[in-house]
Parts: C-alpha cells; sequence; structure tokens
C-alpha cells in the first residue's frame, strides 16, 4: 500500500473502482469525497488517516 495515502489517491481509488465496476465516475468520486469531508469532520488527523487507508483499500479490493 502507498503510504501515506491522501484524499487525492482515494479519489483516484474510487475512480479506478468506478471503471471496473462500470458504474458512475462522477457518482463514485463524489461519493469519496462525501465520505472524506464527513470522516474529517469527527476524526482527529491520526484517526483521519488511518480512515483514508481504510477507504483506499476498501476501493481497491472490492
Amino acid at each position: 500500500m502507498i503510504s501515506p495515502v491522501t484524499e487525492g489517491l482515494v479519489v483516484q481509488a474510487a475512480r479506478e473502482w468506478a471503471a471496473r465496476k462500470n458504474k458512475s465516475d462522477a457518482a463514485a468520486v463524489a461519493n469519496a469525497e462525501e465520505t472524506m469531508v464527513a470522516l474529517k469532520a469527527k476524526l482527529d488527523a491520526e484517526e483521519y488517516g488511518h480512515a483514508l487507508e481504510k477507504l483506499y483499500r476498501e476501493y481497491n479490493e472490492s
């Protein structure tokens, strides 16, 4: 896994997931961005970093 995982990498992973699943790129990106905004609002920096790693992994493994 790439370390540290950034918001940009999560968006890229969401786009790649959408392409693999034949889903809307725009919807996947919007979903990823909304998720990151919600996580950032409720987690401290360290927890947010771990949450980004998990989100990145989920997009890549599904």
